[in-house]
């Protein structure tokens, strides 16, 4: 074998075509076959393989390998002359968006001074990372602005090989990797570089770039964008949740950003009422249940259950733990029963123990420190039989 004919350098646009296989061989639980000449673009500088029938068998992967084009295939491994057939969709989506990120990159160079170091085409989005981190959101608006200039200006996309003795000629955006004869991808005028890739043939056919999304990764930038296809469904995407919102706001559509701006106004002025009156409800009742507690010996036992959220009642147990001869014990009755014990530092007591204790006749379980317990009940009828229990034992202790 002398290598696969790559059909897809000469034209991408190739969508059948007739080969002969050439070899065959196992990957895994399948097949792979090489051909004398394929249409199928294989995994290779940021662009993922083409899919599509070969002899009616689905391409699951193509790759390369010294030279050859291996496509593996979801059945047997046909012989003879074979038809395959590219997924157009697939490809086409593949040949806006490699293009995009030409003309992209090289628009970031012109308008910010910032070089791309690296490309990876993804099913949803593709990405550039930039060897700049100090971009304004008005810089990268306006390498965007530049890219869809050339889009709309349909300059011609070509490329061919060149001798390695001829690229001094040319202004490669980065130097090639790779030795010998380049391929070359030129957006007439006004990009050149090295690139395998299949492209379309004009810049209008990119249709679009629009860049969705900016962030630092160490010393890098990410720019996330989509074009073609993808950047009018994310525009299509986008129109419904502006205009589900705005309906839903009973605004107009450029009126959401102002509405929504209320919205959080009133939430924030709402919390914060409500952060007022859990406070006072703390203080009202810390101040209740004090007043209620049975004092014996110099300490107060305070034994009651409260239907609040469990961190509101540790507020409270902790607002009580801090008087003076304080022995906390409250139950939280609700889907999940539970108990809370504390007591203040100047009493000899260990809730842990009066907890387990109270707990274990009733099902329940908890523990904790001498000063700090938590535990649970099966249900409220449990919950008050161990704090019943745990009061007692408190006021025995403590008489």
């Amino acid at each position: 074998m002398t290598g696969t004919e790559r059909l897809f350098y000469a034209d991408p646009y190739v969508q059948r075509f007739t080969a002969c296989v050439v070899a065959t061989r196992p990957v895994g639980d399948r097949l792979a076959v090489a051909l004398d000449r394929t249409a199928f673009y294989p995994t290779g500088g940021g662009q993922p393989y083409d899919t599509g029938v070969l002899a009616g068998r689905r391409v699951l992967d193509v790759t390369t390998e010294d030279g050859e084009i291996w496509h593996l295939l979801d059945g047997d491994a046909p012989d003879g002359e074979i038809e395959g057939i590219i997924d157009w969709d697939r490809r086409l989506d593949h040949m806006q968006q490699h293009t995009g990120q030409h003309i992209l990159s090289q628009s970031f160079i012109r308008a910010c001074d910032a070089e791309t170091v690296a490309f990876h085409l993804g099913v949803a989005y593709c990405t550039i990372d930039l060897n700049r981190v100090d971009l304004a959101p008005e810089a990268v608006a306006r390498a965007e602005a530049e890219a869809n200039a050339v889009i709309d200006a349909a300059l011609p996309v070509t490329a061919g090989f060149v001798d390695e003795r001829a690229l001094d000629q040319l202004p490669l955006r980065r130097p090639p990797k790779v030795t010998g004869a380049i391929r070359v991808v030129q957006v007439a005028g006004y990009d050149w570089s090295a690139c395998g890739g299949t492209h379309t043939a004009n810049t209008a056919q990119v249709g679009l770039v629009k860049v969705t999304a900016v962030e630092r990764r160490g010393p890098e930038l990410r720019v996330t964008f989509v074009c073609g296809r993808r950047a009018r469904n994310d525009h299509a995407r986008l129109s419904r949740l502006v205009s589900g919102l705005a309906a839903r706001l009973s605004v107009g559509q450029d009126e959401v950003p102002a509405a929504v701006e209320r919205i959080v106004a009133e939430q924030q002025a709402l919390r914060k009422e409500l952060a007022d009156l859990e406070a006072a409800w703390a203080v009202a009742t810390t101040e209740q249940l004090w007043a209620e507690a049975d004092a014996i010996a110099g300490r107060r036992v305070v034994a009651a259950t409260l239907q609040a959220p469990t961190e509101r009642v540790k507020q409270v147990a902790q607002a009580l733990r801090l008087r003076p001869g304080a022995v906390v014990l409250i139950g939280i009755t609700g889907e999940r029963p539970q108990l809370v014990f504390t007591r203040a530092d100047d009493v000899d007591l260990d809730v842990a123990a009066l907890l387990r204790n109270a707990v274990i006749g009733v099902g329940g379980k908890g523990g904790g420190r001498p000063d700090w317990a938590q535990g649970g009940a099966p249900d409220t009828a449990a919950l008050e039989a161990a704090l019943a229990a745990a009061a007692r034992d408190a006021v025995a202790r403590s008489s």
